[in-house]
């Protein structure tokens, strides 16, 4: 299951390359090079948050999946309270 969380984690990243800045995309590069997974995807996570933006065909209970299986529901790094901030940036996205 991990190996398929990396390569989703992954797929994110470079689908979010041209929509998020070009240091949180470093950043967030960064850690999963060096295997911190839960670091880049919250970094990721957060850098959506912060300009206020969802990702390309943006399915929140693929991403709520990833999210809980790096373990952020229980322990973050980046902010403690990403777990109710991430779920309701995911809660409301706009449903079509």
């Amino acid at each position: 299951m991990i190996e398929n969380a990396e390569k989703r984690l992954f797929e994110y990243i470079s689908k979010s390359e041209m929509v998020i800045s070009l240091e949180g995309l470093e950043e967030v590069k960064h850690f999963y090079e060096h295997g911190e997974y839960e670091m880049s995807f919250e970094g990721l996570v957060i850098e959506f948050m912060r300009i206020n933006v969802y990702p390309t065909d943006f399915n929140f209970s693929d991403w709520k999946q990833l999210a809980l299986d790096y373990g952020l529901h229980n322990n973050s790094v980046f902010d403690g309270d990403f777990w109710n901030k991430f779920y309701r940036w995911g809660k409301s996205y706009p449903k079509i």
